[in-house]
């Protein structure tokens, strides 16, 4: 793992780089940010969040020292086996709920990028646990996957955050 040392550690501070400003964006437009119903925008802010989360996760994992490519894909794929079912529940409630924001199918949509990182975070992190091959490449690609739709889900949580300000 030595060789993506610098790739995990970029890829790390970045997602939390990125998780603080989030955090920070947020949490001082909280009532619009967090409100729940057709007219809020909680769910977009949780994808955003899980999704930046991933990626600091595995980028811990993977700077872990000493740890070899089974025991690191073991590891990752109970973690990301885990989260990808809450992926899925999302998946579901934003195919389910009404919004103002956004069609069902544009809310579904916008799960697809998502469902991809965590898919190739999964099937790559259970390549590693179970056969053994080196599949570092596939997972540096989901977390760049990722990476890139947590961006894309935080920059339409602040243009909606925007559009309900001016509203007010």
């Amino acid at each position: 793992m030595n060789s993506w040392f610098e790739f995990y550690a970029v890829m790390g501070g970045a997602a939390a780089t990125l998780t603080g400003l989030l955090f920070v964006a947020v949490s001082l437009n909280a009532a619009v940010a967090l409100s729940r119903g057709p007219t809020g925008s909680r769910r977009l802010a949780e994808q955003a969040f899980q999704n930046y989360l991933a990626v600091l996760m595995v980028s811990l994992l993977a700077l872990f020292p000493d740890t070899s490519l089974m025991t690191f894909g073991r590891i990752t794929l109970v973690v990301t086996a885990g989260w990808t079912v809450w992926v899925v529940v999302r998946l579901y409630q934003a195919a389910a709920e009404r919004s103002v924001h956004e069609t069902r199918l544009v809310a579904t949509w916008r799960h697809l990028s998502t469902l991809i990182g965590f898919g190739l975070l999964v099937y790559s992190a259970a390549r590693m646990a179970v056969v053994g091959e080196d599949m570092r490449n596939t997972i540096a690609a989901a977390n760049v996957v990722l990476l890139f739709s947590a961006t894309e889900k935080a920059w339409g949580l602040l243009n909606r955050i925007a559009v309900v300000r001016q509203q007010d």
